[in-house]
C-alpha cells in the first residue's frame, strides 16, 4: 500500500513537470517568428598567404575544406611525430626496443 502510494506520487511530480516543460518553457522557445537561417563565414581581413587561402576555402566551399582539412591533419600528426621521434633519439631514449 505505501509503495502505490509513492509511486502515485512520483507519477504526479513527473506529470506536473512534464507539463510545465511543455507549457512554459517549450512554448516560450516557439513563440518568435521564423529565423533567418545562419550564414557562417570566415573573416579574412588581415590575413595572407595560406591562411587567405584556407579562409577563402572555408568562405566559398566548406566541403572542399572539410577534405582539405582531413587531408591535412595525418600529414602534419607524421611530421610532428617524426621530428619528435628525432629529436628524442637524439636525446638518448630508446622507444623503439622494450625490456621485457
Amino acid at each position: 500500500m505505501q509503495t502505490i502510494k509513492r509511486l502515485r506520487l512520483v507519477m504526479r511530480k513527473f506529470i506536473f513537470f512534464v507539463c510545465f516543460y511543455f507549457f512554459f518553457i517549450a512554448s516560450s522557445f516557439a513563440s518568435g517568428g521564423k529565423a533567418e537561417p545562419l550564414n557562417f563565414v570566415a573573416n579574412t581581413e588581415g590575413l595572407s598567404g595560406i591562411e587567405l587561402w584556407y579562409a577563402n576555402l572555408y568562405n566559398s566551399n566548406k566541403f572542399y575544406c572539410a577534405i582539405v582539412t582531413v587531408i591535412i591533419i595525418p600529414v602534419v600528426g607524421f611530421i610532428l611525430g617524426t621530428i619528435a621521434d628525432f629529436i628524442i633519439s637524439k636525446i638518448g631514449l630508446d622507444l623503439k626496443s622494450r625490456a621485457k
